[in-house]
């Protein structure tokens, strides 16, 4: 078991200035000539919220006869995601989802500075697709999915020592000052946005208490499962780790909500009603409808994003777009809804 319990932290990495843009072409030059691999287009930059600052890229392109595609990791993690695909793999018990096949691997060395995996080209449709409005039925499917990873992905033994908890203080003043290095002068902050945030922390404080931790894949995402044949590819295994319950239930769902300003001419009311029928299907869960404790535990999920989406995951969504300051106050009345619910 490795000692560390997550492969990257995202804000202290942001913090630190990390960014591999500047030598992203010598990294190239360097696997292709080690590798053969053939790089045909970008079809991925991984910035830190929006920023200039890149951790990792993506090339599609071939690896001798076979369509593959590069993924670059230029920014250190501590732990590799050769290793965690290795880990998923080995007790992925799911006959319908798998991480990707990997053709070849650079571990990371301090030496050449990235570490380097060519997997397959999965080449089927997403199992949800974001930028557009969705219906229950598909979205009805996104949640089959999760359930069947539910049952049968998570390890029986995890890989990743449990940490201690962190102070919930700390993770929300880390959360503001990462909004306020990303984006310093968003016009849709508010003066009140840090007493809200306060008010839902103390709240989570007390729910997650005597909650233990959860070892999960942390980014289940409408982006992440893509069909292959008749089987669901999982990606981004660099973000296996330890979260508070439901976690997993509602990633998808926060940022599915915010990639719905890529919808021309979408509406306050269709915005809600999408909203409505993801959060009926998080709430008809099996196992949160296993117990009140358990729906107080999916709604603490809940307010938990909120405040994310208002502190800063929301200034994601294009500022130029009539609906993106709608969705910043979407995110304030959810957190205000939920500290009321759970009060």
């Amino acid at each position: 078991m490795d000692k560390n319990n997550q492969a990257i932290n995202l804000s202290s990495s942001f913090a630190k200035g990390a960014d591999m843009s500047s030598k992203e072409k010598e990294i190239l030059n360097d696997i292709v000539s080690k590798t053969k691999f053939k790089p045909e287009e970008v079809i991925w930059r991984s910035s830190y919220w929006g920023t200039n600052q890149i951790g990792a890229v993506h090339y599609r392109g071939k690896f001798g006869r076979r369509a593959a595609v590069l993924k670059i990791q230029g920014v250190k993690p501590e732990i590799s995601e050769i290793y965690m695909i290795g880990k998923f793999e080995k007790q992925n018990r799911s006959k319908i989802i798998r991480p990707p096949k990997l053709f070849y691997t650079l571990p990371w060395s301090d030496g050449i500075g990235y570490e380097a995996l060519i997997m397959e080209w999965v080449a089927g449709p997403k199992v949800l697709e974001s930028k557009k409005l969705q219906t229950q039925e598909n979205i009805k499917t996104f949640f089959k999915i999760y359930q069947e990873y539910r049952s049968n992905c998570l390890p029986e033994k995890p890989w990743l020592p449990r940490p201690e908890k962190s102070s919930l203080d700390k993770v929300l003043q880390s959360l503001i000052k990462t909004s306020q290095k990303a984006y310093p002068n968003d016009q849709r902050r508010k003066s009140e946005d840090k007493e809200l945030a306060q008010r839902a922390y103390d709240l989570l404080e007390k729910i997650y208490q005597k909650v233990p931790l959860e070892f999960i894949q942390g980014h289940f995402s409408v982006e992440d499962l893509i069909r292959q044949d008749d089987q669901v590819v999982l990606f981004s295994n660099l973000f296996w780790k330890w979260r508070f319950p439901f976690f997993d239930a509602v990633f998808g769902y926060h940022w599915f909500m915010f990639e719905l300003c890529h919808v021309s001419g979408v509406t306050p009311l269709q915005i809600e009603a999408q909203r409505e029928i993801w959060l009926s299907e998080i709430l008809s869960l099996p196992w949160v409808k296993e117990s009140q404790k358990r729906l107080i535990l999916a709604k603490a999920a809940l307010l938990e994003r909120a405040v994310a989406g208002m502190i800063i995951d929301s200034f994601l969504s294009d500022p130029t777009k009539p609906i993106a300051t709608y969705l910043t106050e979407s995110c304030r009345d959810q957190t205000r809804k939920l500290i009321a619910e759970l009060t």
